[in-house]
């Protein structure tokens, strides 16, 4: 039986001890801090993005991974003649997934999926297609499943301001700043791979965050009762106890699973961010 290595972007924010466990291979993201060129999960951290925003008030930007880069990783998991199954950062925020399936023709036997999702909306996917390479599923059938899986991916999150939106040119600047004065603080959701506001919330943002845990547990009906991902930006953490509480005791998960947003993500949505991710039935 021919062997599946399963292979996702850095912003899938797949926790080590479960990339670990099932031998995920990660392809980092470049994040550009400060002229300097640094690889997403590698030789960068989001305290020293943040850091660095305090003192310049300036956001890194982020860019896609080179076809390059995936040829050689391709080139590297095959060379035992394995097949890879890779699971992409949607192709409607970025061009990796693209660059991927460019690389991917030189081998007979690497399948890229787009996962039409980020942070670990994308670690859903990984785990169910390592779930399904040990099961002895081959790698053509697992991309097949994934792109039925993909759609039943519950990813939002809600951010605390859109500051750092709109630095990044995600919403303009008389935006960002009305919403900031008025205390508006957005839910963010997936939709058809690509980022929308799906609710707009009032108060301090420790209130906000209880009462968007419990309206998206709510919304999402029958769920896969394996795992939920409960993923936070630096300064979103102080909650995450109760909230984990509030999900658990929902009685729709086995494990509620607390991760940190890695610097993809928190580039783009700054501090205190919270997001709620799991799958549907």
């Amino acid at each position: 039986m021919k062997k599946v290595i399963i292979s996702t972007d850095s912003p899938a924010d797949i926790p080590a001890a479960i990339a670990e466990k099932y031998g995920i291979a990660i392809c980092p993201l470049h994040v550009i801090l400060n002229g300097e060129d640094r690889l997403d999960g590698v030789n960068i951290t989001t305290d020293e993005i943040l850091d660095s925003y305090k003192q310049t008030k300036s956001l890194p930007s982020t860019s896609a991974i080179p076809v390059g880069e995936y040829t050689e990783k391709f080139a590297e998991l095959t060379a035992d003649g394995s097949s890879v199954v890779h699971i992409a950062l949607s192709s409607g925020v970025s061009s990796s997934c693209r660059n991927a399936a460019i690389a991917a023709e030189d081998f007979d036997d690497v399948y890229v999926v787009d996962s039409e999702l980020l942070t670990t909306g994308m670690s859903v996917l990984v785990i169910k297609a390592a779930h399904m390479a040990e099961s002895g599923m081959d790698a053509k059938d697992i991309a097949k499943e994934l792109e039925v899986m993909r759609k039943k991916v519950d990813v939002s999150f809600i951010l605390d301001n859109l500051e750092f939106l709109a630095k990044g040119g995600r919403c303009s600047a008389v935006t960002a700043l009305g919403a900031n004065i008025l205390g508006i603080r957005p839910s963010i959701e997936m939709r058809d791979g690509k980022l929308g506001v799906c609710k707009k919330y009032r108060g301090k943002i420790e209130k906000v965050q209880i009462q968007y845990i419990k309206e998206r547990l709510d919304a999402m009906g029958e769920t896969d009762d394996e795992i939920a991902f409960l993923a936070y930006s630096p300064a979103g953490e102080s909650q995450l106890t109760e909230m984990a509480e509030i999900i658990k005791a929902s009685g729709k998960f086995k494990e509620v699973i607390i991760t940190p947003a890695g610097c993809t993500i928190t580039a783009h949505c700054g501090p205190n961010c919270i997001g709620l991710i799991a799958l549907k039935k």
